[in-house]
């Protein structure tokens, strides 16, 4: 299960018609409900619950405001799944993630999307390809990583295995 899928549950009740997907760019969440009618009444909607809204050429970036996020991190269990050779690295990072203990800020959000993202597409060797860097980056501009992408790992990998620990 996607962390993601409690945020597209909701979004389907607010965003009755078109489509919802994964932004493929920097974005979380792509629709395109403004070509269906009632923009300003759905937009409205998706900012009450907590989402930030974004249209240009008839598409709506949905992503979560930074409360939404932070509300999202303060629900992750604190679950940890046994290192395996196959997980080993994005276990390390999840950990080291975990004892950065930064909170969500508008700083390291980025961070926090790019791993609901890959978790979300299931692809957790382009996470780890991806945050590394990203990762090393956030800390050269000396950006705290944020402790809920760490969460967000090791609850995948987690629910992933066949034996947690």
């Amino acid at each position: 299960m996607s962390p993601l899928d409690a945020w597209r549950r909701e979004l389907r009740v607010l965003i009755p018609r078109g489509f919802l997907r994964r932004d493929q760019g920097n974005g979380l969440l792509v629709s395109d409900y403004p070509r269906h009618g009632g923009e300003t009444e759905t937009t409205k909607a998706l900012m009450r619950a907590g989402y930030t809204v974004r249209i240009e050429n008839r598409l709506a970036s949905v992503d979560g405001s930074l409360p939404k996020y932070q509300a999202l991190a303060a629900a992750l269990s604190d679950k940890k799944p046994c290192p395996t050779d196959e997980n080993l690295m994005l276990y390390a990072l999840g950990g080291l993630l975990l004892r950065s203990g930064g909170e969500v800020t508008e700083e390291n959000l980025p961070l926090v999307r790019m791993t609901l993202k890959y978790l979300d597409s299931n692809d957790l060797n382009l996470l780890a390809r991806h945050l590394s860097p990203a990762c090393a980056e956030a800390q050269r501009k000396h950006i705290r990583l944020p402790k809920a992408a760490g969460q967000l790992i090791l609850y995948a990998l987690w629910e992933r295995s066949d034996s947690p620990c």
